[in-house]
């Protein structure tokens, strides 16, 4: 089979997870993700040899603020860290202006951002947003305005988004 193609089953498989840190310092898969989404790279050593990095390179990996980030973080091995390109933050809405102060800060001056340098995508998530008149794009422009000193020069995207989940909603999802 053509590598373009096993690519593709292993992307198929392996990505598009999502897992939360814990106040432990741990990550964990969402409720509704598989028991054993590595299980694949299991099967036989060519397999585990082409897509072993994917499921680091290819999950989401969400966090509730800089410290957790941080104590999670820390739990990978350095050439694991090197793998993961998408970290996301979840920011309820009533709150955002502090989260987002935090992450400024972290951005240019903490170890979090330096230990990964794969990362190509920071994405902001905007939990509680009750206010039917406010749309993703004001809400993708205050964050913006908020972080625009702080991501003029970084090396990866920042993506915004936003949902009217509540945070107990979000974290049983």
């Amino acid at each position: 089979m053509p590598a373009e193609i096993r690519n593709a089953i292993w992307k198929l498989v392996l990505g598009g997870k999502v897992y939360r840190s814990h106040w432990k310092g741990r990550f964990y898969p969402s409720p509704t993700e598989p028991k054993d989404a590595t299980a694949l790279l299991r099967t036989c050593r060519q397999i585990y040899s082409e897509a072993a990095i994917m499921p680091l390179a290819l999950t989401i990996f969400s966090v509730d603020n800089v410290r957790a980030a941080e104590r999670s973080i820390k739990k990978f091995k350095p050439n694991q860290r090197k793998q993961i390109t998408t970290l996301q933050f979840t920011v309820p809405w009533p709150h955002m202006d502090m989260y987002l102060g935090e992450l400024c800060f972290a951005v240019h001056r903490s170890a979090l951002f330096r230990s990964l340098s794969a990362l190509q995508e920071l994405r902001i998530l905007v939990l509680s947003v009750q206010d039917p008149a406010v749309t993703r794009e004001k809400v993708e422009e205050a964050v913006h305005e908020h972080l625009r000193p702080s991501i003029q020069d970084v090396p990866f995207a920042v993506k915004v988004d936003h949902t009217h989940q509540g945070w107990g909603d979000y974290v049983n999802s």
